[in-house]
């Protein structure tokens, strides 16, 4: 998190009125910080605002902001208007994401805040459906919905607690031979490194897990996994057509937790890929275990 954030008097937002997530979240400080506040009635909608200040290493490889960000801001909006749609606004509930779907309307640039607001839909004992918008000064970026599943943040806690003195002491991690480091944008560089190997109908990426890519309670962040998935689609798109790649639309089912305790392995196809437009699919694995299955849609440009 940084010393000193942005002033957004200008944008109307005066940030001391709002709140990060609590208990802490590794990943939000680390690319956030991300901030919200709770505007009413938490089962209506619009009643929480998200905001996320840009900054450079929120930067693309054209200098916008990386669709991963974006990705995050989604995800981070989507369990807060859940969660506090399934909880009344106590924050004594913990929504994980079970499937997200962006499409990606506009691009973002750094410098003003992004904004999101969404709309619960439904809420039953175990799941929240919700909907919304990410803007950027009146502009609307991206549009996302989304599904979670809602558990007792106190058993969520406890879980996480049990689970700690597995995370102690850890083995190195390896990266398989056959992979490059890959010179990747100011964010997935401040996120850690990657490692690429072109095939012959995509590419696979390799990234060692570290502690600041967990959430609250200690998994891997979904923001982290999609942003990784992210990299990884716009780097085969790009190893296979020569062209600069910008994601359309973006969808994930969430399969499985993953932890710190070995890398992440993604491998994209390609099913088709046309002049301007490709389409894409991976699946992102930790030991052999699935834990997201991911498509997307990219337009294809010159490079500059």
């Amino acid at each position: 998190m940084p010393d000193t954030l942005p002033d957004l008097a200008s944008w109307g937002i005066d940030l001391s009125r709002y709140t990060v997530f609590v208990p802490p979240d590794p990943f939000e400080d680390h690319v956030g910080p991300f901030f919200f506040q709770l505007q009413g009635d938490a089962r209506k909608a619009g009643a929480v605002h998200c905001v996320l200040p840009t900054l450079p290493r929120h930067g693309n490889y054209m200098g916008g902001v990386h669709g991963g960000g974006i990705l995050t801001l989604a995800d981070y909006a989507l369990c807060i208007v859940a969660g506090r749609a399934a909880d009344g606004g106590t924050n004594s509930s913990f929504a994980v994401t079970v499937s997200i779907a962006v499409e990606f309307l506009n691009g973002a640039r750094i410098g003003p805040p992004l904004e999101a607001r969404g709309e619960p839909l439904q809420v039953t004992g175990r799941l929240a459906f919700a909907r919304g918008s990410i803007t950027q000064e009146g502009r609307t970026i991206a549009l996302w919905s989304g599904v979670c599943r809602h558990v007792a943040r106190a058993k969520a806690m406890a879980r996480k607690d049990e689970q700690a003195p597995s995370r102690i002491a850890l083995p190195p991690q390896v990266v398989p031979e056959g992979f490059e480091p890959y010179k990747a944008s100011a964010y997935s560089t401040h996120i850690g490194p990657a490692y690429v190997r072109k095939e012959a109908d995509g590419a696979s990426l390799v990234q060692p897990t570290l502690t600041r890519m967990c959430n609250s309670g200690g998994a891997l962040h979904g923001g982290y996994m999609m942003s990784f998935a992210d990299t990884a689609i716009t780097r085969a798109a790009a190893l296979n057509s020569d062209l600069a790649p910008t994601t359309v639309s973006f969808a994930a089912e969430f399969l499985s937790a993953g932890n710190i305790s070995a890398p992440l392995v993604t491998r994209v196809q390609i099913p088709k890929q046309g002049k301007s437009i490709a389409f894409l699919r991976g699946l992102l694995e930790q030991d052999g275990r699935a834990l997201l299955s991911y498509s997307a849609t990219v337009m294809l440009r010159p490079r500059r």
